[in-house]
C-alpha cells in the first residue's frame, strides 16, 4: 500500500516539467528552513555566482522580510532589478542601500544610472554631478551617468566633457562610449561619432550595444548596408536579445526590404514570441497587408503588455481609424501626443480623423504647431490646404495646396506644380489649365482639385469651381467632405435650397459629419430657425457622449443664439467630462470666462489647465492671457517668456511681449522683445511690421524703411514688405510715394483691402480721376469683392451720399445675403434715406449675430427712430454692456436718452464717457456738443 501510494506521487510529479517539480520541492525546503538573514544573503550570492538570478531573488526578498536593514542585499537586489529593467525597483532597493551606508563606490553609480533611466535627469545632475569617488572606476560609471543626464536634456556640450571625464578615468567604459558617440552625432559631428563608436568597438567587438550603437550612427551617414550589417550581428552574438531583433526587422521595413525583413522576422518569433515587440511587429506586418482586425486584436495584446509603448499607440491610432473607430483611434494618438509633442505622423492622422468627422476647427488647432515648423513636405503642406480649405480660409488654402505640389518633385502631377508656378507668376489662367490637366492626369487622390475649387472661388468664379468639385464627386462619390464642400460652392452662388440639399448629403453618407451640421445649423438661424439650428448640433452630441467637438460646436451655437452664459458652461463642462485631460474644452472654458469678462474665474481655470500641463504651449498661452485680462502683467509676460522657452523656433511669444509693453507705453522695452523675436525668426513679418512702427512713432522714419525693404527682399513674392512701405509713406503724408508702394504690393496678388488703400492714397493725393477709375476697374476684374465694395460704401457713407451708401451695400448684400455686417451698414444707410426696410435689415443682422454690440446699436437707434423707445433703449444698453470700453457706444446710447428728452440719464452716460476720451478728437467734441445741448 505505502508503495502504491509513493508510486502514485511520483507518477503525478511525472506529469509535470521537471523545472517545476524542482521549483516546488525548492519552494518546499526554503518555507522549511530556519536560516537567519545573513545566510540567506550568503545563499542569494552563491545563487549568482551560478547565474540562477531568480533563485537569488526569492533568498534575498527572505532575508529583506527578515532584516530590512540589510545593506548589502538591498543593493544586490536593486542591481538585479536594473539589469532586468524594473527601474522603478532598482531605485527603491539602491535609495535604501545608500542611505544604509552601503559603499559608495558601488551604490553611487548605480543608482545614477538607475535615475537616468528613469529620466530623472535634474534629480542626477543635483544629487551626483559635484560627487566624487575614490575609485577611478567608480568616478569613471558617475561621469558616464552625469554625461547621460546632460544628454538627456540636450546639454550635450556638457555631456561630452562628463564622457570624455569618464573615459580618461576608465577608457574601457561601453555606457560612457556609447554616450560619447551619441552625443556628437546629436551635434551634427557624424565623423566625430562614428570615431567615438569604433572605439568601443575595438575594445568591446562582442557588445550588442556598441554594436546597435554603431548602427545608429552609420544609419545617420546614409550608410545603411554597414548598419544593417552592425544589427546582424548584434543579433548573432546575442540571439535572445529582443531589442536586436526588433531594430534589424524595423531598418529592414523602413528600407523597402520586406520579404528580408520577414524573414529575421521569424527567427524573432523563436526568440521572444509573446514580447510585446514581437507582437507589435506582427500587428504592423498585419496591418499593412489589410488585416486590421488581427491588427488590432494584436495591438490590444501588446498595450495591456506594455502601455507606454508609443508605436503601438500609434499603430493602433492608424489601425482604428481605418476601421472606421474614430473614438479609440483620437485616444490612442492623443496618448501619443501627451507624451511627445512633436510626434508629426500622429498629429496628421488626428487632423485627417477630425476632418472626416467635419470637425474643422479642431483640425485647425492640431495643425498650428506643425506650420510653426514651416512644414516643407508635401503631405503636411497638402494637409494643412484641406485644414484651411474646410475652415473656408481659400486664401491659405489656395497658397498651401499650391506649396504642397512644388515640394513634391517627384509626383507624376507635374501639371500641378506647372499651375503653381504660374497662378504664382501671374498666369491666372495658363494656371487654372494646368491644374484642371493636373486632375485629369490624377484620378486617386484629390490634392489637385481641391487647389482647383479654392483657385476659382478665390478668383469669384463660382460657375468653374463647381466643375471642379463636381470631379471630386466622381473621384470620391461617398466622401461627405466632398458634397459639403459643394455646400460651400452652392452657398457662394446664392442658391441655398442646393447648398442645403449638398449638406444633407454629407450627413446621409456620415450623420455624425459635424461640419456640414455646422452649416445646416446656420442656414436655419438665418431663417430664425433658432430651435433647429440647436437641435441638429445636439443630435450629433447625444448620440455620442463622448464627442467634445459636438459639445464645442454646441457652445458656440449657443453663444451665437444669445443663450445664457451659465447654460453655455454648461454645455462647455459636459465637453470637457466627455474628454477629460484633453486640452479644446479646456480652453474653451477659459475663453468663455474672458468673453463674460470672468477674469477671476478665467484665471483659475487656466492656472489648474497650465498645472496640469505645464509644458504644453496652448496652456501656458491661455495662462498668460488670463493674467494679462486679469491686470495681473508681470505675471503674464512671465508666462509669455515661459512661451517662448517652450517655443524655441517661434518669434509669436515675443511678439505678444511686445505687444503688452507697447500697451503699457513702454517702448524701449517693447522695442527689445522684437529684437529679440527677429534673432529667433529674423524673416517674422509680424515683429518686422511691429518694429517699424515704433521706429515711426520715434520720427525714425529712414529706419522703418529699411525694415520694409528688408521685408520686400526676404519675401520678394509677398505683398507684405510693399504695404509696410506704403504705410510709412502714409504716415508722412507721402501720398503719390504710398500710391506706386500699394501698385507694387497689389502686384504680388493683394486683395481688396490693399486696393482700397491705394483708392484711399490716390484720393488724398488729389488724383480722383485716376482713383475712380481704378476702383472701377477693379471691380470689373474682381466683382465679388466684399473689401473694396464695403471700403467705396463706407466712404459714402462718411461724405453723406446716403443714396450710393445704400447702393453699395445692397450690391454687397446680394453677393452675401447671410452677412450679419453687410446687413448693419445696409440698415444704417437705408434709415439716413428713411428707407422703411432699414428695420428689417437691422433685424435680419442681430438674428445672425446675436451679440453683436454694433449691430445692437445699428437696431436700437433705429427702432428710436420708428417709435420703438423701450426696445431701442434695451437693445442700445445691451450694446454698451457687451462693450462697456467703446466709447462711440455710449455716446449713441446718449444721444437717445437726450432725444428721448431724458436729459438725467444723457447726463450720467456722458459724465462715465468724459473721462475716457482725449481732448480734440472727434469723439471728445460731440461728447461736448451733446453735454452743451442738454
Amino acid at each position: 500500500m505505502n508503495n502504491t501510494a509513493e508510486g502514485g506521487r511520483i507518477s503525478a510529479w511525472g506529469g509535470r516539467s521537471r523545472g517545476l517539480a524542482l521549483a516546488l520541492v525548492s519552494a518546499a525546503l526554503l518555507s522549511a528552513c530556519s536560516d537567519s538573514p545573513e545566510q540567506m544573503l550568503a545563499s542569494a550570492k552563491g545563487y549568482l555566482s551560478n547565474n540562477d538570478t531568480n533563485a537569488a531573488v526569492i533568498q534575498l526578498k527572505n532575508a529583506l522580510q527578515e532584516d530590512g536593514g540589510l545593506a548589502e542585499a538591498r543593493f544586490l537586489l536593486g542591481r538585479i532589478n536594473l539589469q532586468q529593467g524594473d527601474t522603478a525597483g532598482a531605485i527603491k532597493e539602491l535609495q535604501h542601500a545608500f542611505d544604509l551606508g552601503y559603499a559608495r563606490t558601488e551604490v553611487v553609480p548605480l543608482l545614477a544610472r538607475a535615475r537616468v533611466r528613469a529620466g530623472e535627469f535634474d534629480r542626477v545632475l543635483a544629487d551626483f554631478a559635484d560627487v566624487k569617488l575614490d575609485e577611478d572606476a567608480a568616478q569613471g560609471r558617475l561621469l558616464g551617468a552625469v554625461g547621460d543626464a546632460h544628454f538627456g536634456k540636450a546639454n550635450v556640450q556638457e555631456a561630452i566633457r562628463s564622457y570624455q571625464q569618464a573615459l580618461t578615468l576608465r577608457a574601457a567604459d561601453v555606457e560612457a562610449g556609447i554616450g560619447l558617440a551619441r552625443a556628437r552625432l546629436f551635434s551634427n559631428d557624424p565623423t566625430g561619432a562614428e570615431e567615438a563608436i569604433k572605439a568601443v568597438v575595438a575594445h568591446s567587438p562582442d557588445n550588442g550595444d556598441v554594436l546597435a550603437a554603431l548602427s545608429d550612427i552609420l544609419l545617420a551617414q546614409g550608410k545603411q548596408e554597414e548598419a544593417l550589417k552592425a544589427l546582424e550581428e548584434a543579433v548573432r552574438l546575442s540571439p535572445n536579445q529582443v531589442g536586436y531583433h526588433y531594430a534589424l526587422v524595423s531598418l529592414l521595413f523602413r528600407s523597402g526590404r520586406y520579404e528580408e525583413g520577414v524573414k529575421h522576422f521569424e527567427a524573432m518569433k523563436k526568440a521572444a514570441p509573446s514580447h510585446p515587440s514581437t507582437r507589435y511587429l506582427q500587428a504592423f506586418m498585419d496591418a499593412r497587408e489589410g488585416r486590421l482586425a488581427e491588427a488590432r486584436d494584436l495591438l490590444t495584446q501588446v498595450l495591456r503588455q506594455a502601455p507606454n509603448f508609443l508605436p503601438a499607440q500609434l499603430l493602433a491610432g492608424s489601425v482604428l481609424l481605418q476601421l472606421n473607430d474614430q473614438a479609440q483611434a483620437r485616444n490612442h494618438l492623443n496618448t501619443v501626443l501627451s507624451r511627445a509633442p512633436g510626434q508629426q505622423l500622429a498629429r496628421t492622422l488626428l487632423i485627417t480623423s477630425h476632418l472626416s468627422s467635419g470637425e474643422a476647427s479642431r483640425a485647425l488647432e492640431l495643425l498650428q504647431p506643425l506650420l510653426e515648423t514651416q512644414p516643407a513636405d508635401a503631405r503636411t503642406l497638402g494637409l494643412a490646404g484641406q485644414v484651411f480649405l474646410a475652415n473656408g480660409d481659400l486664401a491659405k488654402a489656395e497658397d498651401y495646396l499650391e506649396r504642397a505640389a512644388k515640394a513634391a518633385p517627384e509626383d507624376p502631377r507635374a501639371r500641378l506644380r506647372l499651375g503653381a508656378a504660374r497662378l504664382a507668376s501671374g498666369d491666372a489662367e495658363g494656371a487654372l489649365a494646368d491644374f484642371e490637366s493636373a486632375s485629369t492626369m490624377d484620378d486617386s487622390a484629390i490634392q489637385a482639385d481641391l487647389a482647383l475649387v479654392a483657385a476659382y472661388l478665390r478668383r469669384g468664379d463660382t460657375e468653374k469651381a463647381l466643375e471642379a468639385q463636381a470631379e471630386l464627386e466622381r473621384k470620391q462619390p461617398q466622401n461627405p467632405l466632398v458634397y459639403n464642400l459643394r455646400g460651400g460652392v452652392m452657398q457662394a452662388r446664392q442658391d441655398i435650397p442646393a447648398a442645403r440639399a449638398a449638406f444633407e448629403k454629407a450627413l446621409s453618407l456620415n450623420a455624425d459629419f459635424l461640419a456640414a451640421a455646422v452649416n445646416l445649423a446656420r442656414l436655419d438661424l438665418g431663417e430664425r430657425k433658432t430651435e433647429e439650428a440647436l437641435a441638429r448640433i445636439r443630435a450629433i452630441a447625444d448620440r455620442n457622449e463622448k464627442n467634445a467637438e459636438a459639445r464645442l460646436a454646441l457652445a458656440d451655437l449657443q453663444v451665437a443664439t444669445g443663450a445664457a452664459p451659465a447654460d453655455v458652461l454648461a454645455t462647455l463642462e459636459r465637453a470637457e467630462a466627455a474628454a477629460p485631460g484633453t486640452m479644446a474644452p479646456a480652453l474653451a472654458i477659459i475663453q468663455h470666462h474672458l468673453r463674460n469678462r470672468e477674469f477671476p474665474k478665467a484665471l483659475a481655470a487656466a492656472q489648474k489647465l497650465s498645472a496640469a500641463n505645464p509644458n504644453d504651449v496652448r496652456a501656458v498661452e491661455a495662462l498668460a492671457r488670463a493674467q494679462l485680462a486679469a491686470n495681473e502683467t508681470q505675471q503674464g509676460i512671465a508666462s509669455l517668456n515661459r512661451l517662448a522657452t517652450l517655443r524655441p523656433q517661434s518669434a509669436v511669444p515675443l511678439i505678444m511681449v511686445a505687444d503688452v509693453h507697447r500697451g503699457a507705453k513702454d517702448n524701449a522695452a517693447a522695442e527689445q522683445a522684437l529684437r529679440r523675436a527677429l534673432a529667433v525668426q529674423p524673416d517674422s513679418i509680424d515683429a518686422q511690421q511691429r518694429l517699424a512702427g515704433l521706429m515711426l512713432e520715434r520720427g525714425a522714419r529712414e529706419d522703418a524703411l529699411k525694415v520694409a525693404k528688408a521685408v520686400q527682399k526676404q519675401h520678394a513674392e509677398n505683398p507684405a514688405g510693399y504695404v509696410l512701405e506704403a504705410e510709412i509713406e502714409s504716415a508722412g503724408n507721402r501720398w503719390a510715394e504710398a500710391a506706386s508702394a500699394y501698385r507694387q504690393a497689389l502686384e504680388r496678388r493683394s486683395g481688396g483691402d490693399v486696393a482700397a488703400r491705394l483708392h484711399s492714397a490716390l484720393m488724398r493725393a488729389e488724383r480722383k480721376g485716376e482713383a475712380d477709375k481704378f476702383a472701377a476697374d477693379w471691380l470689373q476684374r474682381q466683382p465679388e469683392d466684399l473689401v473694396m465694395r464695403g471700403y467705396l460704401a463706407e466712404r459714402a457713407l462718411s461724405e453723406t451720399r446716403y443714396a450710393d451708401a445704400v447702393d453699395g451695400f445692397e450690391v454687397m448684400r446680394k453677393i452675401s445675403p447671410d452677412n450679419p455686417m453687410v446687413l448693419n451698414n445696409l440698415a444704417w444707410a437705408a434709415n439716413q434715406v428713411k428707407d422703411p426696410k432699414a428695420l428689417e435689415y437691422a433685424e435680419r443682422a442681430l438674428s445672425l449675430a446675436p451679440d453683436n454690440a454694433a449691430i445692437l446699436d445699428t437696431l436700437g437707434v433705429i427702432q428710436i427712430d420708428h417709435g420703438q423707445a423701450d426696445k431701442g433703449l434695451a437693445n442700445l444698453q445691451r450694446a454698451v454692456s457687451l462693450a462697456p470700453d467703446l466709447a462711440q457706444l455710449r455716446l449713441s446710447l446718449a444721444r437717445s436718452y437726450a432725444k428721448l428728452g431724458r436729459k438725467d440719464d444723457a447726463r450720467k452716460e456722458l459724465d462715465m464717457l468724459m473721462p475716457k476720451l482725449q481732448e480734440n478728437t472727434a469723439l471728445h467734441k460731440e461728447a461736448i456738443e451733446l453735454l452743451n445741448s442738454l
